[in-house]
């Protein structure tokens, strides 16, 4: 019996230490390869040997493809642009909350920021809020810089901006 009740307290021991121990990082996933702009917040990435994928650029939000007053066509046009300047070969670190989202570069620029700065997107506060402004994760900088870029554009009257009243 008492060789049970030690056993018992031993596992019960060693449940508490695995539950209060951190629990490991998750594992940074990467894409690279070269981009396609499907819309003015997606790209399909194609890496050799492998099939396209599609990919949203994390924190942002632009104007859906076909709508009335062709402001998709534009935020395409302005992806497109910046693939252009900046060049195709794209690299991306696949969110680890929205594994359909990434942060996505070409060569030091950052795609989602550059299109804030274009004024053909939006900051999405639904992601871009759910971390505690002025917190010290690169998540919380990130949409700290993202909310900079768009209110700057939208001073600036720049992209959807100058056309809206």
């Amino acid at each position: 019996m008492k060789h049970l009740i030690t056993c018992a307290l031993g596992a019960v021991a060693m449940a508490m230490a695995m539950a209060a121990a951190p629990s490991p990082a998750p594992a940074i996933e990467f894409l690279s390869g070269q981009a396609v702009a499907l819309s003015g917040d997606s790209l399909s990435i194609g890496a050799m040997g492998h099939a396209p994928e599609t990919i949203r650029l994390w924190g942002i939000e632009a104007p859906d493809m076909g709508d009335d007053r062709d402001f998709g066509l534009y935020a395409r046009a302005a992806l497109d642009d910046l693939l252009r300047e900046y060049g195709a070969e794209v690299k991306c670190v696949i969110d680890s909350i929205d594994r359909s989202a990434a942060v996505c570069h070409a060569g030091a620029v950052d795609l989602g920021e550059a299109m804030l700065k274009t004024g053909w997107a939006v900051a999405d506060r639904r992601v871009t809020l759910a971390d505690v402004p002025g917190g010290d994760s690169e998540r919380s900088k990130r949409a700290e810089t993202y909310h900079e870029a768009e209110a700057q554009a939208r001073a600036g009257r720049k992209g959807r901006w100058a056309k809206m009243p």
